[in-house]
């Protein structure tokens, strides 16, 4: 009986998470999207064709320097990628 009850466990898919994801570009603001994803660096790549939440800026010329994620409402990064190549 214990090792079904591990098996169902282990087969579960990891819950999804609300992430705060901030972008620095080359426009004078900073864009804040909201994903929900499994990990950091899947809500991350989630925002590729997003509107921001808290900027609604016709953004098509943006150049992206920098990306951070963060949990919803806390200040602690979970994720970092310059985008600067």
């Amino acid at each position: 009986m214990d090792t079904t009850i591990k098996e169902a466990k282990v087969k579960q898919k990891p819950p999804l998470t609300y992430y705060d994801v901030k972008v620095e570009a080359l426009i004078p603001a900073t864009l804040v999207f909201r994903v929900l994803a499994e990990d950091a660096k899947q809500a991350a790549d989630m925002i590729k064709n997003k509107q921001p939440n808290s900027v609604k800026y016709r953004l098509h010329g943006r150049r992206e320097l920098k990306l951070m994620v963060y949990d919803t409402g806390c200040s602690m990064i979970k994720y970092i990628k310059n985008l600067l190549k």
